[in-house]
């Protein structure tokens, strides 16, 4: 009998909504940090995030769904993604719930057409609730990407023209 392939998942908690992440797309997690939050900020944008020197930003993904806003707490989290050419965004959870194994068959496809921009790829069950799994390539518009590589590029500018702290 042939072996299921099995999918590495990141479930995390947006308000009353639960969404995944594919582990392989998933540098790190951190606990809800200070972050800055210069003028003018879509408001998608959390701020930006000084992540041992490097500038990430931290996308708001309830406001980027239109979903109830998210109320930080004691287990808010900072989901860091890795993408293509050292680009690094980071998501900011309610909670991250869970690292989980599943099998590619209890993944549900959806549609390009049934999802802005195919951000979601699959849902599945996980107890009562349905959770989307999340495509990190496509929760952004091509535009909206640009624009926010341009904003790290200043934020990081901006970070490397202070002094170090002893």
């Amino acid at each position: 009998m042939p072996i299921e392939t099995q999918r590495g998942i990141l479930v995390i908690q947006l308000a009353t909504h639960w969404a995944a992440l594919p582990l392989e797309s998933v540098e790190r997690i951190t606990p809800m940090a200070q972050v800055a939050r210069p003028p003018g900020l879509p408001a998608p944008l959390e701020g930006v995030l000084n992540l041992a020197g490097a500038a990430v930003p931290v996308l708001r993904l309830d406001r980027l769904f239109g979903l109830p806003a998210q109320t930080l707490g004691l287990y808010s989290s900072l989901v860091v993604m890795k993408g293509g050419a050292g680009e690094r965004v980071a998501i900011l959870a309610d909670r991250a719930s869970e690292v989980i194994s599943i099998p590619e068959s209890t993944l549900l496809p959806i549609g390009d057409q049934l999802v802005f921009n195919g951000c979601a790829d699959a849902t599945f069950r996980r107890g009562d609730a349905v959770v989307h799994l999340l495509s990190p390539a496509r929760l952004l518009l091509e535009a909206e990407r640009r624009s926010l590589a341009e904003f790290q590029s200043m934020a990081q500018q901006r970070l490397e023209g202070w002094p170090e702290r002893p």
